[in-house]
């Protein structure tokens, strides 16, 4: 079957985003919170590798980040137990980080400035 990141790149939308779901998650995230924790770090360093390798697009990994963040949150909010995923939330900043220009005029390049050097660094520490 492939990983879940190789199945949701065929599930990319019209605006290169993918989708997941709380029925992705219970699928491909394991049993426990433990697992849950350990599934969002895997898919959010295997995010930071494709897209550092040019094999995935920034509108992608930015909309599959927010989405998984979502479930994140969602999950805290429901019980705040569980360990959070720190690796993956350093992924989704970085992501972040290239949504929204910093300069009024937008002749700033958020993704180039803020998105791939922070996606270099965790490549690194990967």
């Amino acid at each position: 079957m492939g990983t879940p990141l190789d199945h949701l790149r065929t599930r990319a939308d019209a605006t290169g985003g993918a989708r997941f779901s709380d029925a992705d998650l219970a699928r491909w995230g394991g049993d426990g919170e433990q697992d849950i924790a350990k599934f969002f770090d895997r898919i959010g360093s295997e995010i930071a590798l494709a897209y550092h390798s040019g094999q995935l697009s920034f509108s992608f990994c930015d909309s599959l980040v927010n989405d998984l963040f979502a479930l994140v949150i969602g999950r805290q909010q429901r019980d705040p137990q569980p360990p959070w995923p720190a690796l993956f939330h350093e992924v989704y900043e970085a992501f972040d980080a290239g949504e929204w220009h910093r300069r009024d005029d937008k002749s700033d390049d958020p993704v180039e400035e803020h998105t791939k050097p922070a996606i270099r660094e965790i490549v690194a520490k990967l």
